[in-house]
C-alpha cells in the first residue's frame, strides 16, 4: 500500500540534520522536490518530485513528465524552500568518502561549511 502524506507541519521537508534523504522522513508527502542521485546516469542530478512510496522504493516524477523509481536514500532533500515554493539545493561531495550531501540552511549560512557527510563525521 502507498505510503504518503505530510510531514508534522504540513509542509515539504528540508534538510536537517538528522533528516537529509528521503528516506529519512517518516512520512513521504506527494510533490516533495528531491534530487537524484541514483542509478540511472542520464537522471543523476537533476530535480524531481516525490509521487508515491511502494515497496521500498520511491517514485519520482520530471519536469519533462518522465519518472522513475530509487531507492529513497538516492533522493536528497533540499536545503532551502522560499516563500514561492522553489527548492534550493546546497549540494557538497563528502571529502572522505565522495558521496554527495546536502547542507541544511544552517550549515549554509555558517563560516565553515562542513566538509564531510554526517555518516563519515558520526
Amino acid at each position: 500500500m502507498p505510503w504518503v502524506g505530510t510531514n508534522s507541519t504540513g509542509q515539504f521537508a528540508c534538510a536537517t540534520a538528522s533528516q537529509r534523504t528521503l528516506k529519512h522522513l517518516r512520512i513521504k508527502r506527494k510533490g516533495q522536490p528531491v534530487v537524484v542521485l541514483g542509478h540511472l546516469l542520464n537522471r543523476k542530478g537533476q530535480e524531481a518530485a516525490f509521487e508515491v512510496f511502494n515497496d521500498r522504493i520511491a517514485l519520482v516524477k520530471f519536469s519533462d513528465g518522465g519518472a522513475a523509481g530509487y531507492d529513497p536514500a538516492e533522493l536528497l532533500l533540499p536545503t532551502e524552500i522560499d516563500d514561492k515554493g522553489i527548492a534550493y539545493f546546497e549540494i557538497r561531495p563528502c571529502r572522505s568518502c565522495e558521496i554527495l550531501f546536502p547542507l541544511t540552511l544552517e550549515e549554509c549560512d555558517s563560516d565553515r561549511e562542513p566538509e564531510q557527510c554526517p555518516d563519515c563525521i558520526g
